[in-house]
């Protein structure tokens, strides 16, 4: 029987890798800095396509070119787009794919945040999973896996196979 040891540094790196995803990808509800969005239109292909998961990170004050998550107040949802001007302490956005400017143009203070890195098709398969019947589904086999149990495996029974 083989036995795994572990070491005071394996602990000490699994505890420091641990803090460092926390602090990088903890969304504000849990003192991160890191808000998610999924995107649900076209406008910002072909960088962003439907479906995909984008992280966006607070604490920046945006620049032209930056793409920006904020709070349209005339559709009343969050919008992703990019930065084409800075009109004093306002935002002219636009989306890539629109040959439209956005009505709304917000302050940089009411910016939710900017374009850290995205996850294509991963929002896609959040949204799957946040539909209660297929969240029901995941949680009963997540159930059953926990409760179904291992095989036992007696001391020698591997050599015994083997050799016979």
């Amino acid at each position: 029987m083989r036995k795994v040891l572990y070491t005071a540094p394996t602990a000490v790196f699994a505890f420091v890798l641990l803090v460092g995803a926390w602090l990088l990808l903890a969304p504000p509800q849990l003192g991160g800095a890191t808000r998610y969005a999924v995107v649900e239109g076209a406008s910002m292909e072909p960088g962003l396509s439907r479906g995909d998961l984008v992280l966006v990170r607070a604490g920046t004050t945006p620049a032209v070119g930056d793409v920006v998550l904020y709070r349209d107040p005339m559709l009343g949802v969050r919008v992703l787009h990019r930065v084409i001007r800075v009109d004093g302490d306002r935002l002219v956005l636009k989306g890539d794919a629109n040959d439209f400017i956005d009505d709304a143009h917000p302050r940089s203070a009411d910016v939710v945040g900017s374009y850290w890195f995205s996850v294509p098709r991963a929002g896609a398969a959040l949204s799957w999973m946040q539909a209660p019947p297929h969240a029901a589904l995941l949680a009963f086999l997540l159930t059953l896996v926990a409760f179904s149990g291992g095989a036992v495996v007696r001391p020698g029974a591997r050599e015994k196979l083997s050799s016979g």
